[in-house]
């Protein structure tokens, strides 16, 4: 063969159908060298996992692109047949362990870089969640963090009690007609209304809409269901980027309130450049802050701001039938606001415990994100001791690593009987608040932390103050609030990882029927 190629090479051009052959077999040869590399050659190939995983990325686009945001639950299955640190794919490794938490996640004294696929995912590449530098994050997050600590979040107390008596007031309307109320929207819409009167200095008040815009969360949603083929398929989420909300409208119609937000949320960053003078007024904002930053201007142009700015709003909205615990809630607030129409403040409520561990329970067994919180370790390795086994396991620096919130948070040598709604467990050990990664930890820790619980405390706190749970008997003499139609592990658990959960397909999500 090869005397016959080396004639062919000397006597002229060769044909296509010969230059294709080899083009063929030369990657051929190629693919079956990386795969070999992979599974036998590679740093990480001492690592226990399956070997179609070690040897291709595929095997994870599998799960989560054919069978639909499924990966973390064949994580979990591997867990239970590999051990407590597995090779996911050919490039990153997943520990399991609870107490490997501090080594991966820590302060800025030690460098962790974001993996890229972060950006791919959620199609905000210029964003502060995907920004893969450590450096550069640090200098990102250093212009947010002071709209973000818990004292600027408390002067956002008051729009957070106006979006809790817009709720309350839609409730009581509904109460007339036994309306149906989706409580899930109307949480989305709230916490919407919230962040975007303090990004931008006026609300989207979708609480009062009669829809509560929901046109725009399906967008969103939509969004979201592009994630993972954004992730395994490089070029498509450039691809998604340039196209205008024009075009979006018709190519996927899904997208295009989502796109046209992306309009309003450059328009109004341009419209607070302009005025940015007056930043230092009671009407400040985020963007204010960070136009008015010591940032490059490369780091203020308003394509990358738009991404900050569908970061923080989307980011508030997804972080959020036990009748004896409901009870223990109750009698707590009722003794911090004896009369039910006064309206929590965070100074009272923050403080009280059963509301505080019921919150954290909430959020371990239902975190707003199921996204692989993945990190690189650029300046050193990581060792991982196994203790039930003895082994130690060093990772090479530059290896991505990843632990994610659920299968710690489920994990029932911390947590006893995992799946039981148990909001004793905090106040009997309070120290477990170190195993709840629901909004990551270290240097990266999700920004908008205080918020959630703010939000959480005065809406949770208003709502179940007000309400009752409904007896079923029609006696009741105060307000109630009744489940409607809602299954857990079909409404309320997460059933799809899509970045962040997603119940059951067809699922209504949680709605009430409440009556006064």
């Amino acid at each position: 063969m090869w005397p016959e190629l080396r004639s062919r090479l000397e006597s002229g051009p060769l044909p296509g159908g010969l230059i294709l052959i080899i083009l063929v077999l030369s990657y051929t040869v190629y693919l079956i060298g990386l795969g070999i590399y992979r599974v036998y050659f590679s740093p990480l190939a001492k690592f226990p996992g399956p070997r179609l995983a070690a040897l291709t990325s595929w095997y994870q686009a599998y799960y989560d692109i054919w069978l639909g945001g499924q990966f973390f639950k064949k994580c979990d299955e591997l867990q239970k047949i590999y051990g407590p640190i597995i090779r996911v794919n050919p490039h990153e490794v997943q520990v399991f362990d609870p107490e490997f938490i501090d080594t991966l996640y820590t302060s800025n004294s030690q460098r962790r870089d974001k993996y890229k696929w972060t950006g791919r995912s959620i199609l905000l590449p210029e964003s502060l969640v995907a920004t893969e530098p450590h450096d550069l994050h640090r200098k990102r997050r250093a212009a947010l963090s002071p709209f973000f600590s818990k004292a600027s979040i408390r002067r956002l107390e008051e729009p957070i009690q106006e979006t809790l008596a817009a709720i309350l007031a839609r409730m009581k309307t509904a109460s007339k007609s036994v309306e149906v109320m989706p409580m899930s929207l109307i949480y989305k819409a709230a916490t919407s209304d919230i962040i975007t009167k303090y990004a931008f200095g006026n609300s989207t008040d979708y609480v009062n809409r009669k829809d509560y815009n929901v046109g725009f969360f399906e967008a969103v949603d939509a969004n979201f269901g592009m994630a993972w083929p954004m992730t395994h398929i490089p070029w498509l989420g450039p691809l998604m980027n340039s196209i205008p909300p024009s075009v979006m409208g018709i190519v996927y119609p899904g997208l295009k309130s989502l796109w046209q937000m992306h309009h309003q949320w450059t328009k109004q960053i341009k419209e607070i450049d302009a005025t940015k003078s007056n930043n230092d007024g009671p009407h400040s904002t985020i963007f204010h802050g960070i136009l008015s930053s010591s940032l490059p201007p490369s780091e203020k142009e308003p394509a990358r701001l738009r991404q900050e700015a569908q970061l923080v709003i989307l980011a508030g909205q997804d972080t959020t039938a036990n009748p004896d615990k409901l009870a223990k809630l109750k009698e707590e607030l009722v003794a911090a606001l004896p009369d039910p129409d006064t309206v929590p403040t965070l100074a009272v409520v923050e403080k009280l415990p059963y509301l505080n561990a019921v919150i954290q329970e909430g959020l371990r067994m239902h975190p707003g994100a199921l996204v692989r919180m993945t990190r690189v370790a650029p300046d050193n390795e990581l060792v991982y001791n196994d203790k039930t086994s003895g082994q130690k396991w060093v990772i090479p620096k530059n290896t991505p690593i990843t632990m994610t919130a659920l299968p710690i948070q489920m994990n029932e040598k911390i947590f006893p009987d995992p799946t039981k709604f148990e909001p004793e467990r905090w106040l009997e050990n309070p120290r477990l608040d170190r195993y709840l990664l629901t909004f990551s930890k270290g240097s990266r820790i999700c920004l908008g932390f205080h918020l959630a619980y703010s939000e959480l405390y005065i809406i949770l706190a208003g709502l179940f103050r007000k309400y009752d749970l409904y007896d079923g008997t029609g006696r009741q003499k105060t307000p109630t609030i009744d489940l409607y139609d809602t299954v857990r592990e079909r409404d309320i658990d997460a059933v799809i990882d899509l970045i962040v959960p997603y119940p059951a397909k067809g699922s209504k999500g949680l709605r009430v029927v409440v009556r006064e």
